[in-house]
């Protein structure tokens, strides 16, 4: 059976996620509290390899709908989990010997709050009357009555309407007869399934905490464990260990010295081996098995493979002991049970992003390629960016529950965060490390470069180079830090600024500094504002705050005589601020981020609105600017980061 869709329904936090799509290796994203967790809580409960299927409806049924639903629980209880699997050819034709098939290949299971399984299969009610009317020797009375029956449901309540002190037949015969005969087509399929798939359903795992092999493990009281099924999450960890390193426990408890240290060096060999496919960093480092003579102590050791030292495990990082230990579980899982599907809550969670990024690849290859995972990150370098148009979003909606999005388009920018940063990070690694860099100090800086010199694009104005990629860095002391994170050693690297001169950190020396207030006059902490004329720059913040300049009993155009006489001289973003504050527009506070956002958003607005003005000064610092360049290139061309990426 393949599985292909799951459905939760009626579930804590979730009243219905509609059909997901479940892929070999499936990524969920969400918010905290948003319903990762209680979704994959309840797919286990489907299947589950550990632990009950049942469900407690008084605490796990949706609160605010329990008190209508406690009336009918025991005679209609509600689906929770429902999934859709593939059936193959011989599955069908097993189906088939009960008068069932599956539609469309595909058989849809669910479980309910009684914890009973039902099976949605088409049944051909008239072949399995005539099946059981032959069968079943009747008396020709009942049988003449029986055949016209046009429903199992229906031949069920013919025969129990049968009088035998008043028939040819013994009531103990007709009371076997009814035990036989399911109630309705229903019951036929619940029947067929259960005889026929319920026995191929994959065993489904939930793992929401990762435990860590222990540095030292008592070989007698695991043994002891082991007989009484009283395992703890370390025990289960290091079960696997043994499993994926083929260690016998009674060799290393009974067998004698050489024995032992020979299973020993080639489990640590083997493991080793396996673990360096997907653990970069494991070259310098391995682990070591080691018992001391007849002690049944079994130590774990790392080590140090350059220096020939070793430390106990648990002095390992965290991040190592956490890979090394689900590592061998993972493995253990797929070797026991090919067809288990694994529902990682976090996987990964203590790792560095690169390392992420290997584990990533370990589900991928190792375990998803015989099985079917599902697991949920909060880190793009979780997500693989071939699968992103798989990946699924979990959103809480306060009236509606818990969703499952399947377009992340649809779902509020916090919950696509990750998804949007997995392409993020490889366009800026791309684009970056081939470019010369300018960066600035904030994404405002930036937009207005690059949407402004778009405008002046088709002007006779000078557009910054296209060897140019601008880059917000947030201060001016990161740019060393940006320089040697995108390997820049060989490219131009300038960096525009605030006002004149720089007042926090100083860059290296081959770094070139521009700062904006040597572009106009004006007195203070120039920004890339001020290098807009005041006519340009007032027209797109009174588009950008026109409802707040409606709602203000001020005027709907802010002109440049409305703050002719506030702060003169002064930087244009402080005179604004100034003249927000007294007229009480947005609440008195002026966002310099909205117009840059608005022009952003509207640039084609203004193709026509951009003044001589604001060319020239624009033009100035275009030419500043690409006269940093070694070997400077003829005029034109955005230079912004999108026109990086997209060639302009």
């Amino acid at each position: 059976m393949d599985l292909q869709h799951v459905r939760v329904q009626n579930y804590k936090s979730i009243d219905d996620t509609g059909w997901v799509e479940i892929d070999d290796l499936t990524c969920l994203i969400g918010k905290n509290e948003s319903g990762k967790t209680v979704f994959m809580e309840a797919f286990e409960r489907l299947s589950p390899a550990y632990g009950s299927a049942e469900f407690d409806p008084a605490t796990e049924y949706p609160k605010r709908r329990w008190p209508t639903y406690r009336r009918r629980h025991e005679t209609d209880p509600d689906p929770v989990v429902s999934a859709r699997f593939h059936v193959d050819a011989d599955e069908r034709s097993q189906l088939g010997e009960y008068h069932v098939h599956p539609e469309d290949g595909t058989v849809t299971v669910t479980r309910d709050y009684t914890g009973t399984l039902r099976w949605d299969l088409a049944v051909d009610e008239a072949a399995y009357i005539d099946d059981f009317l032959a069968e079943h020797e009747l008396p020709d009375a009942i049988r003449h009555e029986a055949v016209e029956a046009a429903s199992i449901a229906e031949l069920d309540a013919t025969l129990r309407r049968v009088d035998p002190e008043t028939t040819e037949i013994e009531a103990d015969a007709l009371e076997e007869l009814l035990e036989t005969l399911p109630s309705s087509a229903e019951d036929v399929a619940d029947n067929a399934g259960e005889a026929v798939l319920a026995g191929s359903l994959p065993s489904i795992q939930y793992v929401g905490e990762y435990a860590t092999l222990d540095a030292e493990i008592d070989l007698n009281t695991f043994t002891d464990r082991v007989e009484s099924r009283d395992l703890d999450a370390s025990d289960r960890a290091f079960e696997a260990l043994c499993s994926v390193a083929n260690l016998d426990v009674e060799t290393l408890r009974e067998g004698d010295a050489a024995d032992v240290l020979t299973e020993l060096e080639a489990a640590a060999g083997e493991i080793n081996e396996a673990v360096a496919r997907y653990w970069s960093q494991s070259d310098d480092v391995g682990v070591r098995l080691h018992k001391d003579g007849d002690e049944p102590l079994l130590q774990l050791r790392v080590e140090n493979l350059e220096h020939g030292v070793t430390v106990p495990f648990n002095r390992r990082s965290r991040g190592f002991r956490w890979f090394f230990s689900t590592f061998c579980t993972l493995l253990a899982t797929r070797e026991d049970d090919a067809d288990r599907i694994l529902l990682l809550d976090e996987p990964g969670l203590h790792l560095h992003p690169k390392a992420k990024r290997e584990f990533r690849r370990f589900l991928e290859h190792e375990i998803a390629g015989e099985g079917t995972v599902v697991y949920s990150t909060h880190s793009p370098f979780m997500i693989d960016t071939d699968r992103a148009h798989r990946t699924k979003a979990i959103v809480k909606d306060p009236e509606r529950g818990t969703e499952v999005i399947e377009s992340p388009g649809t779902v509020d920018e916090y919950t696509r965060f990750p998804l949007r940063s997995v392409f993020e990070l490889d366009v800026m690694e791309t684009v970056v490390s081939r470019s010369e860099l300018l960066c600035v100090e904030d994404e405002t800086t930036y937009e207005y470069l690059y949407n402004v010199f778009e405008l002046l694009e088709y002007t006779d104005a000078t557009v910054l180079s296209r060897r140019w990629t601008t880059l917000p860095i947030g201060t001016v002391e990161n740019t060393e830090t940006v320089r040697s994170v995108f390997d820049m050693r060989d490219g131009a690297v300038a960096v525009l600024h605030d006002g004149d001169t720089l007042d926090g950190g100083t860059p290296p020396e081959d770094v070139k500094t521009v700062g904006l207030g040597s572009f106009v006059g004006v007195e203070g902490n120039v920004t890339i504002e001020d290098l807009l004329s005041e006519p340009f720059y007032l027209t797109v913040v009174s588009r950008a705050y026109a409802p707040a300049l409606s709602a203000a009993s001020g005027p709907d155009q802010i002109t440049t005589s409305e703050i002719e006489g506030i702060k003169p001289g002064a930087p244009i973003v402080e005179r604004l601020s100034t003249y927000f504050e007294e007229n009480g527009i947005a609440d008195g506070t002026f966002d310099r981020t909205v117009p840059s956002r608005y022009l952003q958003a509207n640039r084609n607005e203004f193709s026509d609105a951009v003044d001589m003005d604001t060319r020239k000064t624009f033009g100035s610092l275009a030419r500043r600017l690409n006269g940093e360049l070694e070997s400077p290139p003829k005029e034109g061309g955005s230079g912004s980061f999108l026109g990086s990426i997209f060639g302009r």
